[in-house]
């Protein structure tokens, strides 16, 4: 009986124990819903601040871009500014040069009528003095007819061919002081209209980079480049779309009053990388004024300036070494002509290759 008694009330104990550990368990149970819905609100917070970072970064790079881009801009301006005022004062001593030189041909202009005016007078004294000399063999001739025959013709005979000379001689001189001053006074004229010419060629030049853009006020606005040349501060570049060896693309540059490019600075390698980008063309290389033909790895620049060992934008990439490399598999006389290749970076971006090699080409030439 006891130990039945035991029995229950440890069953009685169990059974509330037990109840106290399901409380406990639906307890736990809610406790761990909450902390998932907790941790899911977190993913998501999570996931969404990840997001937000990464707009924050692509922000932060554009605006450094844009930075970049204002810094450049401004530095642009600032050049286009300064070939402007230069530009200006150029045009400006030009017309006054112009002017002066207009002024001078209005004079020869006149001193050449003057000396049409004399010469006419000159040719009318000549005409007159022939004149003259026609009217004296004239009379000669009468005189001598009214002589007797014999001895007296003789003489008439000898004194017409002494007067026909005479005449000779003087048509003669006449000839030549007329041919003289013919030739003089063509030679003038021939000096007056290439002078004109040159005038014209000079007015003909300033139309086509200083347009009138207002016939009322005569006003021009110039233009510092050709047509398909682009301006950086105080050069004008072509990029070219077509390909041409190196001898053959500088000799197109110099036709065109231009080199090949010579690389003076950090912003201009820049500039001219960008640029070469945005050409639309089946090649990324292009050739540049840098060579080594002279002496192997001696490089210098079309104008006869030296590599600067503190300005150079070689090509580095790991693993594969370094240019100028004078790889000889494809031309035995190896890689003497210095190119860019814009599929690289802008600031290692030099590759030396074959001269014979066809490429694109970038020309510079002065403002």
């Amino acid at each position: 009986m006891t130990v039945n008694n035991d029995l229950r009330r440890d069953n009685q104990l169990l059974q509330e124990h037990g109840a106290r550990l399901h409380g406990q368990n639906q307890l736990l149970n809610r406790t761990a819903d909450d902390l998932m819905s907790v941790n899911l609100a977190l993913s998501f917070e999570s996931a969404e601040l990840m997001e937000q970072i990464g707009n924050l970064t692509s922000l932060n790079l554009h605006l450094a871009q844009e930075h970049e881009r204002l810094v450049r801009h401004t530095s642009e301006q600032e050049g286009k500014e300064l070939n402007t005022s230069q530009t200006i004062k150029h045009l400006v001593d030009s017309n006054a040069q112009r002017e002066q030189e207009v002024r001078r041909l209005s004079d020869v202009n006149g001193h050449l009528r003057d000396e049409l005016v004399r010469a006419k007078e000159r040719n009318r004294e000549l005409l007159e003095i022939n004149d003259e000399f026609r009217g004296e063999v004239q009379n000669l001739s009468e005189k001598i007819g009214t002589l007797s025959s014999g001895g007296c013709v003789k003489a008439s005979e000898r004194s017409t061919q002494l007067q026909e000379s005479s005449i000779q001689k003087q048509k003669q001189n006449l000839s030549a002081v007329l041919m003289k001053e013919r030739r003089e006074a063509a030679e003038r004229d021939a000096s007056r209209r290439n002078e004109l010419q040159s005038i014209k060629e000079a007015y003909n030049s300033l139309d086509l980079y200083c347009p009138v853009v207002n016939l009322n006020t005569k006003e021009r606005i110039c233009k510092k480049c050709p047509n398909s040349w682009h301006q950086f501060e105080t050069k004008c570049y072509y990029f070219s779309s077509q390909q041409l060896t190196w001898s053959s693309s500088r000799a197109w540059c110099q036709t065109r009053g231009g080199d090949l490019l010579v690389i003076n600075s950090q912003p201009e390698q820049r500039f001219i990388f960008e640029s070469s980008r945005a050409v639309e063309a089946s090649s990324s290389r292009l050739w540049i004024g840098l060579t080594d033909a002279e002496e192997e790895g001696e490089w210098s620049w079309v104008d006869g300036s030296p590599l600067n060992s503190d300005l150079q934008f070689w090509l580095n990439r790991a693993g594969l070494g370094t240019e100028p490399d004078d790889w000889k598999l494809d031309d035995p006389l190896g890689e003497d002509c210095g190119h860019i290749d814009t599929s690289e970076n802008a600031l290692k971006s030099w590759m030396d290759g074959s001269c014979k090699t066809l490429y694109r080409w970038i020309c510079e030439s002065n403002v």
